[in-house]
Order: structure tokens, then C-alpha cells, then sequence
């Protein structure tokens, strides 16, 4: 694969990840693509980088790459040589595509971050996977805070900014576009912004929310209340307070990942995505975002729904970190980070020999 292709990399990974069945070393194939995913994209989006980020991401990308290889070893030695040839396609394609751009005029320091990859790799292929209990009983006297905690909420951050928008847009307040050609100052948006943003949190179930959400249903709102409201209207109010929504997302997105909680940690990426850039890339995080909603209702479904909606997830993560990486870059790698976690914290089914 020419280098010219390289953002394809953890696309094919993905690809490949998602055809595989279960396993402890779907877990470690699925890590690997994370890992690779966001040394991929950062090493395209910076042209000239110090000796130390190239050393970082090139530990990261060799880590990535070899958690993959250590899933096709193991599925080899488990007897599932015909379900792993997907992965070792896109797994071929990957390493020509990497290998130049690796090599290419620092062979001693890409070999030094190989090492370092290599070790992490192995810390993360054979430390112990934490199991997550499915105790899924209700604490008693929670009933009313689920029936009415949401609502409450809701009028709490949705009311107060109604009545302060209006109230400055004056009659033709009543539209989006009056709202839009209001005559709002720094101040007021971010004031605004202080209580619409908390709102989109309650609508996604984002940590400590959660429980009066009954998980991420209505992200779908939360998302459209970004994308409608807060960034066409409160502009330098979502500027102003971009560090600290998207550090609250990050820390719901570890929360979520602690207990393998994927409807909720793909709601976090989703809003993340819209906070950072919502006019280029809002279908990326408004499709995780639906996605996030789709899982929530997952027991429910086909078991192939959830598979294939995780990998629409994939898709669209991989998507988004090309313009998140551009202006939260901390919180997303923390988000990949994040991911992860999720991954090495769910307890994929064992898959039969075939």
C-alpha cells in the first residue's frame, strides 16, 4: 500500500477487527486498532513534529500494530486460522503502509520505539482482563428519581435559558433564525452556554446523570441541541467553555469505560466530536451519537445489530479524531485512551474452534 494511503490504515483494521468472532484475542485485535487509529492520524496531521512526538506515536503505532499481530498468533495457535484471515489481510496492508513511513530516515529511533512498543504491547495482551458483573438490580428508592429526575433537570438548565433568549431576542426570538441574528453578547452566550451545555449532558445519560437517563436514549437530542442551539447561536459561549465540556465528556467517558458501558462512552465521543467541530464533521458525531441510542436499546436487537452498529462507530471515531486531534488534542487521545479501556474491560465470548 502506497503511503498515500495510510489514513485507510486503521480503517481496514476496523474492517477486519469486525468480522471476527469472539475471543480474548478479539480484545487484543480491537485494542491494537484504537491504538493505531490515533497514531495514525496524528502522524497526518503534523508535518514537522519534535524528536519526542515521533518517538511517542511511533511506540503507539508499533504497540497498535503488534496487539494486532498477537491477535492473529493467537487465533492461529486457538485453531480459528479460517476467522482470522480478514484481520491478517488488513493486518498485511497496514504494516507495508507503516513500515516506510516508520523506517524512513530514522531507523534507530523507530526501532527504539518498536521495543517500547513491543513491551507494551505484551503488558497489554497478557494482563488480566477484569470482568464486568452483570448485576443489573435496581436500588431501592431509585424509582422516583428515574421517573422524574430527567424532567426536573431538564426545566432546571432549558427554562431559565428559554426565558433569557427571548427575552434579549425579543419578538423574533420565536425562530431559529431570529435566535440567530439576536443581538447576544459575549457575556450572555456565555451564559447561555452554561446551562444548555449541562442539558446536553442529561439528555445523553453522561456520568453523573446516568441514572435518571436510564442510559444514552435521547443523545440523539443532546447531539441536535449542540448542532442547532449552541454552536450556530452561543458561538463564543461553547468557545469559552470547550475545555471544561470537553474534560467533563472525557472523565463520563472513563467512567463508562470502567464498566465497559459502550452505549455511554460512544454518547461521550459523539458530543466531543460536536463540541470540537460541528459544522465539518457533524454527521460523525451525530451518528455516534444516534449509534449511542441504537445500543442502548441493544438487548433487544438481532446479536449482529450491535456489531455492526460498533463498527459504524469505529468508522465515524476514526473519522472525527482527524479534526479533534486539531483542537482538544490532550482530551483526544484521553478519549482514545478511554476506548481502550472499554475494550480491555469487556468480556468478549469465547469463541468455538472451527
Amino acid at each position: 500500500m502506497p503511503p498515500s494511503l495510510l489514513p485507510a490504515t486503521p480503517f481496514l483494521l476496523a474492517v477486519g477487527v469486525s468480522l471476527l468472532p469472539g475471543g480474548p484475542w478479539l480484545r487484543h485485535a480491537a485494542a491494537g486498532t484504537a491504538l493505531t487509529s490515533l497514531a495514525t492520524v496524528a502522524a497526518s496531521r503534523v508535518a514537522a513534529a519534535p524528536p519526542s512526538f515521533q518517538a511517542i506515536n511511533s511506540a503507539m503505532l508499533w504497540c497498535g500494530l503488534l496487539l494486532c499481530l498477537i491477535a492473529v498468533a493467537g487465533g492461529w495457535r486457538g485453531g480459528h486460522r479460517a476467522t482470522i484471515v480478514p484481520l491478517a489481510v488488513a493486518l498485511a496492508l497496514a504494516l507495508a503502509s507503516c513500515a516506510g513511513v516508520l523506517l524512513e530516515g530514522h531507523v534507530i529511533p523507530s526501532l527504539l520505539a518498536g521495543l517500547a512498543g513491543a513491551a507494551a504491547a505484551v503488558a497489554l495482551a497478557v494482563g488480566p482482563a477484569a470482568r464486568v458483573s452483570a448485576d443489573a438490580t435496581t436500588p431501592t428508592g431509585a424509582g422516583v428519581l428515574r421517573r422524574r429526575g430527567m424532567p426536573l433537570l431538564l426545566s432546571v438548565f432549558l427554562l431559565p435559558s428559554l426565558w433569557f433568549a427571548l427575552t434579549v431576542a425579543g419578538p423574533g426570538g420565536m425562530s431559529l433564525e431570529g435566535l440567530r441574528d439576536a443581538p447576544f453578547s459575549p457575556a450572555a452566550e456565555t451564559l447561555l452556554a452554561a446551562l444548555l451545555l449541562p442539558a446536553t449532558l442529561v439528555l445523553a445519560g453522561i456520568w453523573p446523570f446516568g441514572p435518571v437517563a436510564r442510559g444514552p436514549r435521547l443523545a440523539p437530542l443532546g447531539a441536535l441541541l449542540l448542532l442547532v442551539a449552541v454552536r450556530p447561536v452561543l458561538g463564543e459561549g461553547l468557545d469559552h467553555w470547550r475545555s471544561l465540556y470537553a474534560g467533563w465528556l472525557v472523565l463520563g467517558a472513563f467512567v463508562a469505560a470502567g464498566g465497559a458501558d459502550w452505549p455511554r462512552l460512544v454518547a461521550c465521543a459523539g458530543l466531543f466530536a460536536i463540541a470540537c467541530d460541528g459544522e465539518s464533521f457533524a454527521w460523525a458525531g451525530t451518528s455516534l451519537a444516534v449509534i449511542a441510542s441504537l445500543l442502548s436499546v441493544a438487548p433487544g436487537m438481532h446479536r449482529l445489530l450491535p456489531r455492526v452498529a460498533l463498527l459504524a462507530a469505529a468508522a465515524c471515531g476514526i473519522a472525527a479524531l482527524g479534526v479533534t486531534l486539531g483542537i482538544e488534542v490532550v482530551y483526544s487521545a484521553a478519549m482514545v485512551l478511554a476506548t481502550v479501556i472499554a475494550i480491555l474491560r469487556t468480556p468478549f465470548p469465547a469463541a468455538t474452534a472451527g
